[in-house]
């Protein structure tokens, strides 16, 4: 028996105080069992909560390609690189309390394959956790092509009951999986407004269920009541035996199809539509030949170029193209000869006096009654005022994510560096430090990321120990506006330092005072003083806490400096750096 089989043998063996006849026979059953979870065709392994995998079954061999001796002595979550949907810690506090565990995880195989499985975990006795995992990978792909498909799409069973549908059938018409599924497919709200209706999809079912395809322009309902048209089918789904297993109605929306062909039906009225629609659009809708020379050219075209349609028929369109980019002009022109189509071509063209416009090009051959290219009709937009906004929006985004960066970090630092003695403690601990980033932040909304007013972060974290008539809590300092990185450092340091009041110092008590003040020196430098009176008796701590190594940590980052004078009437904490 290998080590590992003996490992598993120990959770299964039953405890005996005496030997017995039955010891043996217990033995042999559970060094059987060992050995099945060894063969086991389901992917198996033992990990240690503090440290590395003590077993690793065939089933994981087959399923992630590592072998047992390149598994077994590392960490699994390393060796597989875990994507687990909560924190590691907080599994393995779950697993503690619940001694069970079960979700879906992302794994990657030994050949870079990304794997998803749904995984069993159990809490042995000696702190080993078990993990049974399935692979899922295809059903999860299945089931993203499935909500993802840009049609309407169900699951039903014989017997006409909806099982299951997708996010579209539900999320575009208005309504929820609880108002469809496991219920008659007839008797679902989308064909509510009409008897009619719910006997065609009673008569598609029992089609379907016979073996045969059903499809045909039904109506149907929205949730908001409006009606709508759908090209809808159901198709009859066999297993390997042929046998019809399960039924599968789709839908795909043809409303406005419908529309635009019964308009279309009056050539006429639409022709003139048309005609009308190309002279009143704010888009330059231009034709030319074959050889360049313009066509038609609309009063969009007059009030991007420039030109009028006097002035602009009959002569070359490159007098709207840079001298610089007349090689685009022969490149469409060659392209349109080959009856290919250029859409969304961004560009620079030239108006009547000179100025140079961003345009949206769109391009298309134009063919006569026999079929054959005769020239071409373009629609230029002009973008040049979306494409400055689209820049100014890009350095808006560069500068959010170094932001947000930043902010992160200092979540990270602030989980990082908190310690409790219970998982209540840390838990309170982490959500007062994260709370302070959050009130700051909300000051950055308010100055567009500009930053935040010293006495307004103070405000915000000493709000719940002031009182009305000022005594308890007093500020005083000049208004000073601070950068988002120095911003967050002095609302954590101001939340630890109103912590540490609120348990041990002045604000412990009824009658102790708290002073805040700060200036701002001609050199920049920041200088703010935390004074405590009037609470218990205080000494010096014996060793450096949480609270405190988060404070200079974070003004050290900002090389800055944090001295704390632990007096007898209280503490006295002064911060220096430059803001």
């Amino acid at each position: 028996m290998t080590a590992k089989d003996r490992h598993l043998q120990r959770e299964v063996e039953l405890p005996a105080e005496h030997e017995s006849p039955g010891i043996s026979a217990d033995s042999e059953r559970a060094e059987r069992l060992a050995r099945l979870l060894t063969l086991s065709y389901e992917p198996m392994f033992v990990w240690r909560l503090d440290g590395a995998v003590e077993f690793w079954n065939t089933g994981a061999e087959r399923l992630y390609g590592f072998s047992s001796s390149e598994a077994i002595g590392r960490s699994s979550h390393a060796l597989l690189q875990t994507r687990w949907p909560v924190e590691f810690a907080e599994l393995c506090s779950l697993l503690r309390k619940d001694r069970y565990w079960s979700g879906e995880l992302r794994h990657v195989c030994k050949d870079g394959r990304e794997v998803i499985v749904d995984s069993r975990m159990q809490l042995l006795g000696d702190d080993t956790v078990l993990e049974v995992n399935r692979d899922v990978t295809a059903i999860a792909i299945y089931r993203a092509v499935f909500n993802q498909s840009g049609i309407f799409a169900g699951i039903m069973d014989l017997q006409g009951y909806l099982r299951e549908a997708n996010n579209l059938s539900l999320e575009w018409c208005g309504y929820t999986r609880e108002q469809v599924l496991d219920r008659p497919f007839w008797e679902t709200p989308w064909w509510r407004g009409s008897e009619a209706m719910q006997a065609r999809i009673r008569h598609a079912t029992a089609q379907a269920a016979a073996g045969q395809v059903f499809r045909e322009e039904l109506r149907y309902w929205l949730a908001d009541g409006s009606e709508r048209i759908t090209d809808f089918a159901m198709h009859p789904i066999r297993d390997r035996s042929g046998k019809v297993a399960f039924l599968n109605p789709t839908g795909i929306d043809i409303t406005d199809r419908r529309r635009v062909a019964a308009e279309l039906l009056d050539s006429e009225q639409r022709l003139r539509w048309l005609a009308s629609i190309v002279e009143s659009s704010d888009d330059a809708i231009v034709s030319k030949n074959l050889d360049g020379v313009i066509t038609s050219w609309n009063t969009g075209a007059e009030r991007v170029f420039g030109y009028t349609a006097e002035e602009a028929v009959g002569r070359p369109i490159t007098i709207v193209i840079p001298q610089d980019r007349h090689d685009e002009e022969r490149t469409i022109l060659t392209r349109i000869r080959r009856g290919e189509r250029i859409e969304h071509f961004e560009t620079v063209r030239q108006r009547k006096h000179g100025s140079l416009i961003v345009v949206s090009l769109t391009v298309s051959p134009v063919k006569n009654a026999e079929g054959k290219i005769v020239g071409a009709s373009k629609i230029a937009r002009d973008i040049t005022e979306q494409k400055r906004n689209r820049d100014h929006i890009a350095t808006l985004a560069r500068e959010a994510e170094h932001r947000s960066k930043n902010l992160l970090a200092n979540v990270q630092a602030a989980v990082h560096l908190s310690k409790a003695g219970t998982v209540e403690g840390l838990k309170e601990a982490i959500e007062g430090r994260i709370q302070a980033l959050a009130n700051v932040t909300s000051l950055f909304v308010e100055s567009r990321w500009i930053g935040a007013e010293l006495s307004a972060i103070a405000a915000r974290e000493l709000e719940p120990y002031s009182t009305a008539d000022g005594r308890r809590v007093a500020m005083n300092g000049p208004q000073i506006l601070l950068e988002p990185d120095v911003a967050q450092a002095i609302a954590v340091t101001l939340h630890e330092l109103a912590t540490n009041a609120a348990k041990y110092g002045a604000l412990s008590v009824a009658d102790g005072r708290l002073e805040l003040r700060w200036s701002h020196e001609t050199d920049g430098q920041l200088q703010l003083r935390w004074t405590e009176i009037g609470g218990p008796p205080v000494q010096e701590p014996t060793r450096r806490g949480f609270g405190r190594r988060i404070i200079e940590q974070l003004i050290a980052q900002l090389k800055g400096k944090a001295q704390f004078d632990w007096r007898a009437e209280g503490l006295v904490c002064e911060i220096s750096l430059r803001a």
